[in-house]
């Protein structure tokens, strides 16, 4: 579990009164870039004791938190910096001092942002109408738990690779959640999430994933180009690790099952999120055997 931090978004009708109603939160761990944001999902209280015109300004700085984590995380996965930084919930805490006010930022253990907020929603916002919420778990949440394990295990910052592409033979590329590279590759590390609902997209992504790379197994010439434009040889003997969200409904487990096939016939070796840990110590593995 790690760190985050966290506000609850209130909305004041009369910021004279005092007198506020809370509406969300906003919860992140700014060293990885794991952020999220909700809505109360009762809004009936907000009615009763708010104006539609505060609760449309509300609405609209919701909304545009979400536009800001989701441009922030565009921005991680291609370039592995994290664009909110520790000071961005304070500052937004101290520019809010109107209709919208966040609460001072307080720290909150959990495993993922999401993870948090639902601590928060239950706690501190009584929210009957989003409890209780359906389980899925995103691609981006098993990536975001890869980086961390990757920190953990202390892996040099210069030698992580995001979202880069492996070009393979004069036609086929693919891109890489995250590679360890350094003018070779020596590990390329994928996550899939099988709680999830859109189970034909996801098949269609592994499968054409997995075709590219097995050339690469075939012994097809490869190289990969990481976000700032260098280039990494890559062999076809190369670490092939993927970590997954594993199904928990039947469909997803029959999608599951036709995805191991890929998975195997790639030679990967496959992991849960829980067992992430593994694929950095291997990671670690091979750096020291190439110093």
């Amino acid at each position: 579990m790690s760190r985050y931090i966290y506000s609850i978004v209130r909305c004041l009708p009369d910021p004279r009164t005092g007198e506020f109603v809370n509406v969300g939160a906003i919860a992140g761990d700014p060293t990885t870039g794991d952020w999220a944001v909700r809505r109360l999902g009762n809004t009936e209280r907000i009615k009763r004791f708010a104006l539609p015109a505060a609760i449309d300004v509300t609405d609209r700085f919701l909304v545009r938190l979400s536009s800001e984590i989701a441009e922030a995380r565009e921005v991680l996965e291609a370039e592995g910096s994290h664009p909110l930084a520790d000071d961005w919930l304070l500052r937004l805490h101290h520019d809010h001092r109107n209709i919208v006010q966040l609460s001072p930022p307080a720290s909150i253990i959990a495993n993922h942002a999401e993870a948090a907020l639902d601590v928060i929603f239950k706690r501190m916002i009584i929210d009957p109408a989003t409890q209780p919420r359906q389980v899925t778990v995103g691609k981006d949440r098993v990536v975001q738990d890869l980086r961390k394990a990757y920190q953990r295990a202390e892996i040099p910052a210069h030698l992580l690779k995001p979202k880069s592409d492996v070009f393979i033979g004069d036609k086929l590329h693919s891109t890489i959640d995250i590679a360890i590279a350094n003018g070779k590759a020596v590990q390329l590390a994928q996550g899939w999430s099988f709680r999830v609902t859109g189970l034909e997209r996801l098949l269609t992504q592994v499968k054409a994933w997995g075709f590219a790379l097995e050339r690469l197994r075939r012994g097809d010439q490869a190289r990969m180009v990481d976000a700032q434009g260098r280039s990494s040889e890559v062999t076809r003997d190369v670490d092939l690790q993927v970590v997954i969200a594993t199904p928990e409904t039947a469909q997803q487990g029959a999608a599951y099952e036709e995805a191991e096939q890929v998975f195997h016939a790639l030679g990967a070796d496959v992991h849960p999120v829980e067992d992430v840990g593994a694929v950095s110590v291997q990671a670690a593995d091979l750096i020291r055997r190439l110093l």
